[in-house]
């Protein structure tokens, strides 16, 4: 299955195994792209983000999901730069954050728990703790790369012919090697690895964040203040501040801006007649339409009047009924 998306939205909805929110950072020349293979107990994915973006969403229920960073790329995933050697692995039903800093690529595995849970029970030297726990899997070059390449070889055998992975064998078989590979890299991850690069124990970091995302909603519905947001995330402003930039790589307050620039962005497409940049833009909180016009353009690439005519200009028209 090969798919193209013009929208950063339609594009995050697509990757299979998370359910989040995608938001750009920064211009991007690239293409969305996702081609997936669909072998019934996983879903194998090689992805190409079209712009810099952060991430944040949950794993899904009953879905194991894997996520290995390709050459060339720039990306952190629950506050750990990505590479060659890793992988992150996460369980059913867990918080996904990350972000990238240029145009990346990736691959991802989507993986029925069932399936997970019966192929660990074979697998000597794993326990239920190993595929329970949300982490960073350091295994090595050689490993990552023998993960990599059969993967890459489905894909580029689906593309060109996609009935092959409508026989159930194949299926069976490529479903059987990908999760073996992968819970072969969770049994021999080498124990002394580093598990993070600056050392805050995830779980507190995780409630700093989800606080502050509750309160950077309420702030631009304007139910609340921006400036309290270290006081409601119950932490220090030093706290808040590197909590931010190891799981997306930018200040809380350029989280914020970003937010409410997608924020207004949604607003503006989905305008009335009679609505205005300037009006929408206030609704918000922004009082100078001029400077944050300049962000907008930088960010998405177009004039936010260009997008709200655009909007406007694709609403249908009534037709008064003959007299």
């Amino acid at each position: 299955m090969q798919l193209r998306f013009a929208d950063f939205e339609e594009y995050a909805s697509a990757v299979a195994g998370v359910e989040g929110s995608m938001r750009v950072i920064g211009p991007g020349k690239g293409e969305w792209s996702l081609d997936a293979v669909d072998a019934g107990d996983l879903v194998a994915m090689l992805g190409q983000d079209g712009a810099p973006v952060l991430f944040q969403g949950m794993s899904r229920p009953g879905r194991y999901f894997a996520y290995v960073s390709l050459p060339g790329s720039d990306t952190a995933m629950q506050g750990q730069a990505s590479g060659d050697d890793r992988l992150a692995w996460y369980a059913p039903a867990t918080e996904v954050h990350g972000f990238s800093r240029r145009i990346s690529r990736f691959l991802a595995v989507d993986m029925d728990a069932a399936a997970v849970v019966q192929r660990a029970r074979e697998t000597a030297g794993l326990v239920e703790e190993h595929i329970q726990r949300t982490h960073p899997v350091v295994v090595g070059r050689d490993a990552i790369a023998a993960l990599v390449a059969p993967i890459l070889r489905a894909i580029a055998i689906s593309q060109a012919d996609s009935r092959v992975f409508e026989a159930a064998p194949v299926r069976r078989a490529f479903s059987a090697q990908v999760i073996h590979s992968l819970l072969g890299c969770l049994a021999t991850e080498d124990p002394g690895a580093p598990r993070r690069l600056r050392g805050r124990p995830p779980v507190p970091r995780n409630e700093i964040i989800r606080r502050s995302l509750d309160h950077i909603d309420k702030a631009i519905r304007g139910e609340a203040a921006i400036g309290d947001l270290a006081l409601r995330a119950r932490t220090s402003q030093r706290s808040l501040n590197r909590a931010f930039d190891e799981v997306f790589g930018i200040s809380p307050r350029q989280y914020y801006l970003l937010e409410r620039m997608h924020v207004i962005r949604r607003a503006l497409r989905a305008a009335q007649p009679g609505d205005t940049v300037t009006s929408i833009c206030m609704h918000f909180g922004v009082w100078d339409v001029g400077r944050f016009a300049g962000m907008y353009r930088r960010t998405f690439g177009l004039h936010p009047s260009v997008e709200l005519a655009a909007a406007l200009n694709a609403r249908p028209t009534t037709q008064p009924l003959p007299g």
